[in-house]
């Protein structure tokens, strides 16, 4: 009712037709009692408050986002919810079955347990028609620095979009931000470590902007992102968090751009050799460029051995690579709201040492060797190798 109960309308979405005994408003949650059978929560009252005040008619509206509390996820040993079986949570307990969305969205149906609000800052959106060109949803600090943008399908999208995007219908949308920067590049092929991109960090509690573009039209909103209650951290302590996060996302997404210009010069190299062998005279060029690919290897295998097979047999046998030690500092660094510690920074810094010399040696031979190489190519007239930028 938006009038002190003069007129009532019917907004029972998943609760079951039972009778209510009590009703609480806490903060912006509806909690509605049926005295001994259970608890029903609406989450987020706030757009339903932003409509008793009143939405201009014919116009698109984007709703301020209520505040969001940063729960850090701790230890969590579940993988990725997987589609068409039973998933469970962890060590916790709680079956669940998951279906991703054509917009890339991962929903969980639980089976017998509660289900909790999104974990995120929860952004709702009225569209009143259906946009000429996809929308654009993109998070900002305070100051203006974007964090990270989101768009509705494109043409380009197959059935079930690769990368989650902002859904675009007519009418109400809602759209969770996990509160994280962009993952870190993905690295291409085949093996386990391309199968799916690095999440990116947490962003710091603090003051926030989400603004909705729709063709010229942009509508923006403030929010906030804040600690738990119970967190002794100050402002700067979890600043400092974030500042750690983001030189490790910094430099592994370096070691993953690297590693993808290491992949393509191989396929390169041996396609240069194989092509040729077919050549009069190319039995030179060609262990030239075998030799030349096997030096990227192994350059390569000092930041992540290619081709392992899934399990953890190859992993062991190979040993851990810059690149796993690196990935496996994050969940140290966020496992709680507090300052990094002084062994956080160190390790940090010991790898990066480590990961220079490694990327300058193969940025030195993309210099040198290759131009060479491909003097000798375009002297046989073979074409030339090109690699990645």
């Amino acid at each position: 009712s938006y009038d002190d109960g003069a007129q009532w309308r019917r907004f029972q979405q998943n609760l079951p037709v039972t009778p209510i005994f009590d009703l609480i408003v806490r903060g912006s949650d509806l909690i509605a009692g049926t005295h001994g059978r259970s608890i029903w929560i609406l989450d987020d009252l706030t757009p339903v408050r932003e409509i008793a005040n009143g939405l201009s008619d014919g116009e698109p509206h984007l709703f301020t986002p209520r505040d969001t509390t940063r729960v850090l996820p701790g230890i969590e040993f579940s993988g990725p919810p997987v589609t068409g079986s039973t998933n469970y949570v962890g060590s916790r307990g709680g079956g669940f079955n998951a279906e991703t969305t054509p917009d890339g969205e991962v929903v969980r149906q639980f089976l017998d347990v509660g289900e909790n609000p999104p974990r995120g800052s929860i952004v709702t959106y009225r569209l009143i028609a259906e946009p000429d060109e996809p929308i654009t949803l993109t998070f900002r600090k305070a100051d203006g620095t974007d964090i990270r943008s989101f768009t509705s399908r494109t043409e380009d999208d197959p059935a079930t979009a690769k990368e989650l995007r902002a859904p675009a219908r007519i009418g109400w949308n809602r759209f969770v931000w996990d509160m994280r920067h962009a993952p870190v590049t993905k690295i291409e092929g085949t093996d386990p470590v391309a199968e799916k991109p690095f999440e990116g960090p947490f962003v710091a509690p603090g003051e926030y902007t989400v603004t909705l573009k729709i063709g010229e039209d942009e509508r923006s909103q403030p929010f906030r992102i804040v600690p738990p209650a119970n967190t002794s951290a100050t402002a700067k302590d979890l600043e400092a968090q974030e500042d750690l996060l983001l030189r490790i996302h910094g430099e592994l997404d370096r070691m993953a751009r690297t590693i993808n210009r290491m992949r393509d010069l191989r396929g390169q190299l041996d396609g240069v050799a194989k092509h040729a062998r077919d050549h009069d005279s190319g039995e030179a060029i060609a262990a030239e460029a075998e030799a030349l690919r096997e030096r990227v290897l192994e350059i390569e295998k000092t930041l992540q051995a290619p081709d392992l097979r899934k399990g953890w047999g190859d992993s062991i046998n190979q040993g851990a690579g810059l690149w796993e030690k690196l990935a496996g500092l994050p969940a140290a660094v966020q496992l709680g709201d507090y300052r990094p510690t002084d062994a956080a920074e160190a390790v940090f810094a010991d790898l990066k040492t480590r990961i220079d010399p490694q990327v300058k040696a193969f940025e030195s031979l993309v210099a040198k060797d290759v131009p060479a190489l491909n003097a000798k190519i375009a002297d046989a007239k073979l074409g030339a190798v090109v690699p990645l930028p």
